[in-house]
């Protein structure tokens, strides 16, 4: 072995470094220390050193709706750890997804929003409050019969959002189908713009009662729903088709299993990095990891992207 800066000899052994202990060398000639190319051991999450088998446990409970500071007590990975972790993951589950969506063929698709918000809520802002503070949503495109999450996008409820997200929809969708969504305004424009006519669209427009304010200060529920009119859009829509029941189950798979949007918690984002992280593992491991109880395999074979289950393992190194 040669000194890669003066390129002699004359080295010896000059201890380990690391828990792996990897061997060190030192120059006798310029004094130089190294360790043989390559002789770390290959790690599946480059720049991390969390025990890979650690790593799927910290994810494996994070996918069926635990804390971030749950995780930390039970693993023992500090949290800190496990949100670096969690950016990583996440950039390569954005990565992964967005390889592998497309040229999809689906009959009927739903979208719809649903609620969180990052360090504080809307109501509770300050002028000085940074821009990615408040409500955010999660907007979610659904293939009403394989089930399978085909776009996804974390922002404000606002045209913007609307129309970056039916652009990103478009781009995996090869094929005319039918698009229900809620009564979104935003959402006119954005499918008239990126799909045109080669599209049957529809909006189910709901109709609420006034909020009730008779019980106590604690009890406040939300609007009951009184009505829900199904309003062609554009093309030809099937009536029985305008519906909205299945992204709403899948509203509430979200909730189930990411801690983030469970309500009257103190486990929602602090950082809306952390929240676009999570929310691309999640879907990540539910086209592809969560076997569908009424489909009996997952989004991703139903769609023919794959041709088995993955295993977290599998999701957390492709």
């Amino acid at each position: 072995m040669t000194c890669p800066k003066c390129e002699h000899e004359t080295i010896k052994r000059f201890g380990t470094y690391g828990k792996s202990r990897i061997q060190r060398y030192r120059c006798k000639d310029c004094g130089a220390t190294f360790a043989e190319p390559n002789s770390g051991p290959k790690r599946p999450l480059s720049g991390h050193t969390t025990d890979f088998d650690r790593v799927v446990q910290v994810f494996g409970l994070l996918t069926e709706g635990m804390s971030i500071r749950a995780i930390s007590r039970l693993t023992g990975v500090h949290k800190t750890t496990i949100l670096g972790l969690l950016n990583t993951v996440g950039t390569r589950c954005a990565s992964l997804l967005d390889a592998k969506l497309q040229n999809l063929r689906p009959r009927y698709v739903q979208a719809d929003e649903a609620w969180t918000f990052v360090h504080t809520k809307q109501r509770r802002l300050t002028v000085n409050s940074p821009v990615e503070w408040g409500d955010q949503y999660v907007w979610l495109a659904l293939d009403s019969e394989a089930k399978l999450i085909m776009s996804y996008r974390v922002g404000k409820r606002d045209g913007l959002n609307a129309y970056e997200f039916i652009g990103d929809l478009s781009k995996r969708i090869v094929n005319r189908c039918q698009i229900t969504t809620d009564g979104l305004d935003g959402y006119i424009p954005a499918v008239e713009e990126h799909f045109g006519i080669d599209v049957d669209f529809a909006q189910l427009v709901k109709q609420y009662a006034p909020p009730r304010t008779d019980g106590p200060d604690w009890f406040r529920p939300s609007s009951q729903v009184v009505a829900a009119i199904p309003t062609p859009i554009t093309g030809n829509p099937k009536m029985e088709r305008i519906s909205t029941s299945h992204i709403e189950r899948a509203n509430l798979t979200v909730r189930m299993h990411l801690r983030r949007f469970t309500r009257l918690t103190n486990g929602f984002s602090k950082k809306l990095s952390n929240l676009k992280a999570a929310v691309a593992v999640f879907v990540a491991w539910y086209n592809f990891c969560r076997v569908h109880q009424t489909l009996r395999v997952t989004p991703a074979m139903e769609a023919g992207i794959t041709d088995h289950v993955w295993t977290l393992r599998e999701l957390l190194t492709a």
